[in-house]
């Protein structure tokens, strides 16, 4: 399910899904050059069954995470926002 709102919990983080792992590895050289603090993790079996890794971040960071990766022309196939009790919510990535 969708929604619009770029808005996740203070207490949550942002799980950023990438079309192959070239993108995860060059997301996670380029964020961390960019001084932000993330963790690589395997995607999460709430958001896919599919293998694959993800980039996990703090919700302080997503304008700086967009800012950079969008720059870099990265391409990300979907981000969600996990809840501080555990849930996932799709957010979108780019403005239409």
């Amino acid at each position: 399910m969708k929604t619009t709102t770029k808005e996740c919990h203070s207490t949550g983080s942002y799980v950023a899904i990438f079309l192959s792992i070239h993108y995860v590895l060059k997301a996670e050289q380029l964020l961390k050059a960019g001084g932000i603090p993330l963790d690589v993790v395997p995607v999460p079996r709430e958001i896919s069954g599919d293998c694959g890794m993800a980039i996990t971040f703090a919700p302080a960071q997503l304008a700086e995470v967009q800012s950079i990766l969008g720059a870099a022309d990265i391409a990300i196939a979907r981000i969600f926002c996990k809840e501080a009790e555990g849930s996932y919510r799709e957010i979108p990535w780019k403005e239409q």
